[in-house]
């Protein structure tokens, strides 16, 4: 263990000295003088590294997605809309989003995308709350154009993914961080990093854009792979990574992350004990609520034959706590069937009603 800054130029640091350890970049060796015995660490262990505090650029957050209810006439329902983004309000979040791939951010025309921004930002802008607007488009124009719309409504931290009909190359992608996230420079960006555009963006890939893009503040990764979880927070942990549920309790074991959970609008009071749990650096209730939220969904889900969009999932969610919410999915996408609907209903009182 001599020469431990020679070990691919990787520091081992104990965090508050309580035997939770993150492995962290480092181009310099760190002088002797830091290298000191921590409390609780045995005689014959080498000494420590203290890590200094990482700049993270974006703070560490319970993320709400928020999901869109439309009227027979495929119209949005405001005021269900309206009752469902101040529930997440009351609940204590201050960070939420709209129109992602379960918001149906893929399917709406720019007058129903201006519409749903307008009602959102309306309910979200203000003192203390931090809203942001997903943008799925095919090209970096149509991306630019929407950003420009809901910054108008006062929106300033965006969810953005890679234009999909064809695979971005390195070259390609740095362009579109540059040139999206550079024409606004006062925005915060968050990419939503998803195998539906053709490629998945890794760490040193992340490293790259990042030195590059200072406005790229966070990533969200649905993967529950350990190597790509500690690929991300191994060379960005400057950015804020948000990971669901599946994955939250193995990305703090690493470092620092945030919650995005599918499940908040089913278990509310158990999805902010999961992210408390982050706070805590308390593994074993991380990984209890990691186990007792396994499985829910396709236990849930296990009648239906076939593969549905995510939005039919999350609008489920929330009509098994509030069988007023519509359930409507955008077409030509289809949402469950009545049949579906109440086996679901039927499944969950007799699991998974007790879980808060």
């Amino acid at each position: 263990m001599k020469g431990l800054n020679n070990y691919d130029r990787l520091i081992t640091a104990r965090i508050n000295s309580g035997g939770f350890f993150v492995r962290l970049q480092s181009d310099t060796p760190l002088p002797f003088e830091r290298r000191k015995k921590l409390p609780g660490q045995l005689e014959h262990e080498p000494p420590m590294i203290e890590a200094p505090p990482i700049a993270m650029r974006y703070p560490r957050c319970n993320l709400a997605a928020c999901m869109l209810p439309w009227t027979e006439n495929w119209e949005l329902d405001v005021a269900a809309f309206t009752e469902h983004v101040n529930r997440f309000l009351q609940a204590g979040y201050s960070s939420l989003y709209v129109m992602g791939t379960a918001g149906e951010g893929y399917a709406l025309s720019d007058h129903r995308f201006q519409q749903v921004v307008q009602t959102f930002a309306e309910l979200t802008v203000g003192e203390g709350l931090d809203p942001q607007v997903g943008v799925i488009a095919l090209s970096m124009e149509q991306i630019t154009e929407r950003i420009a719309c809901a910054y108008h409504y006062g929106i300033r931290m965006f969810q953005i993914s890679l234009p999909s009909w064809g695979p971005l190359d390195e070259s390609e992608t740095m362009l579109f961080f540059k040139s999206v996230c550079g024409a606004f420079p006062d925005c915060r960006f968050l990419h939503y990093n998803l195998p539906r555009v053709g490629r998945i963006i890794g760490g040193a890939e992340y490293r790259r854009i990042a030195d590059t893009v200072p406005n790229l503040v966070a990533t969200k990764n649905s993967s529950t792979d350990y190597a790509r979880t500690a690929d991300l927070l191994k060379h960005t942990p400057d950015l804020q990574h948000f990971l669901l549920e599946s994955n939250y309790a193995m990305g703090c074991s690493m470092g620092e992350c945030s919650l995005l959970c599918s499940q908040a609008g089913l278990f509310p009071e158990t999805t902010w004990r999961l992210f408390q749990a982050g706070l805590d650096d308390d593994l074993p209730e991380l990984f209890r609520i990691t186990a007792l939220l396994h499985g829910v969904t396709r236990r849930l889900f296990a009648h239906c034959q076939r593969r549905m969009i995510d939005g039919c999932y999350d609008k489920t969610f929330l009509w098994l706590r509030d069988p007023q919410f519509p359930t409507r999915m955008l077409p030509p996408y289809l949402g469950l069937s009545d049949e579906e609907h109440q086996t679901c209903r039927a499944v969950f009182d007799a699991e998974f009603r007790q879980i808060p």
